[in-house]
């Protein structure tokens, strides 16, 4: 059996032992620039034993986490992945994982500091949604590192743990979200009565609890004008990772469904459709047609098949969703109304459960994730109703004892 022989040149240690022998030489195997003998006996050990059982030296990768993931991601996920999932990796990867652990060699990624990273994300509050996905990267990618790259002897988080659930809420998002009464949005509608580019945006959150992507999605061959009903089957959202496109995509949670409208959202959308078919009849070749290529960009160009945005201006050009954020800004300022486009979705789902609607119903129509998220928010109006009721109580017995 070949020995390790550890040995001191100039100020540092390597290692060295002997192969097999192949056409008559046998072949030497050495690595150095270790600070210490104990290092190197350890490093040396550890490629010995990883030759005497597959014939191959294994000698840690020096290569950065940050310049790995990046070959990684190039290398499987644009070839694996749909684009959807490829735009939440990088997404996770830009904001989480590259930041904490970009700067680590692999081979000093241990399963202390995974769980450590893992631990402080769910400290956090992050989702356990999220969490999920970040810790899939890293497994994923690190056991890509092991085989067949043989960067890592073995995947540090095969021994990472996610932590325990914490009790449901309404949302572990931080964005706060606001209840709209039917004076405020009053008021938010005289602002941006029809016509205006993010009336009917918001009527559709306001009225069908649409989440922004969802209404900013929506075609008219989604529409049911006879039926009075429309049917989520898509998102818009943007890639800002190389192509800076919009992009169609599922909703959140896959929550395809359809839903009836009332009639006045009818009549407010048949007039929609008619004002449009009018100047497309006008503008002839001057207005802006739209497509849905096979990757789900949406543009102009021809490329795949023709769709219908319900959210165009007049010359056909698409009101993008990042006007409500405009729109927002008004509202706050110059309304003096706290208001985020979630508060529309709140808004509708509170006013259904208060009228009586089952949990389960406004669940499949608003396509939450769970009921534990519409039964949050129905504890939430109780706990209201409740302390009303309570004030309810005292004026009508406000006597001293």
């Amino acid at each position: 059996m070949a020995r390790l022989n550890v040995r001191k040149r100039g100020n540092k240690w390597e290692y060295r032992f002997e192969g097999a022998t192949i056409d008559g030489k046998r072949k030497q195997y050495t690595k150095s620039g270790f600070t210490n003998r104990r290092a190197a006996q350890k490093a040396g050990t550890q490629a010995m034993n990883e030759y005497n059982r597959t014939g191959n030296v294994f000698v840690q990768s020096e290569i950065s986490f940050n310049d790995y993931l990046k070959t990684w991601f190039d290398v499987i996920c644009e070839a694996k992945l749909n684009k959807q999932t490829k735009a939440n990796y990088q997404k996770k990867l830009r904001l989480y994982i590259l930041p904490e652990l970009g700067k680590y060699k692999i081979s000093s990624l241990t399963p202390p500091l995974l769980q450590k990273f893992i631990n402080k994300l769910y400290d956090s509050k992050m989702s356990r949604n999220t969490l999920s996905v970040i810790k899939s990267i890293l497994s994923s990618s690190l056991s890509y590192a092991v085989e067949p790259l043989n960067y890592i002897s073995s995947n540090p988080m095969a021994y990472v743990q996610l932590p325990s659930k914490r009790l449901a809420t309404v949302d572990s998002k931080t964005q706060p979200h606001y209840l709209i009464s039917e004076e405020d949005m009053l008021r938010i509608f005289e602002r941006f009565p029809e016509n205006s580019s993010t009336h009917i945006p918001m009527m559709l959150g306001y009225k069908c609890g649409l989440r922004l992507g969802e209404a900013y999605g929506l075609c008219w061959n989604d529409v049911d004008l006879i039926n009075k009903t429309i049917s989520i089957n898509r998102q818009i959202q943007w890639d800002d990772s190389g192509k800076r496109c919009w992009y169609f995509s599922n909703p959140k949670y896959d929550s395809f469904r359809t839903i009836t409208i009332d009639d006045g959202l009818t009549e407010l959308l048949r007039r929609e459709k008619q004002r449009q078919e009018e100047y497309r009849r006008f503008l002839k070749d001057k207005f802006i047609y739209w497509f849905e290529d096979k990757d789900g960009i949406l543009n102009n160009e021809h490329r795949g098949k023709k769709i219908h945005p319900v959210c165009i201006r007049n010359d056909g050009s698409y009101i993008q969703p990042r006007t409500m954020q405009h729109t927002s800004m008004i509202i706050h300022k110059k309304l003096g109304i706290n208001f985020t486009f979630h508060s529309l979705r709140h808004t509708h789902c509170s006013m259904l459960l208060s009228a009586g609607a089952k949990p389960k119903y406004v669940q499949e129509r608003l396509g939450h994730k769970n009921i534990q998220i519409t039964l949050g928010i129905y504890q939430h109006l109780t706990n209201e109703m409740k302390e009303e009721g309570d004030n309810v109580l005292n004026d009508i017995f406000d006597y001293e004892a």
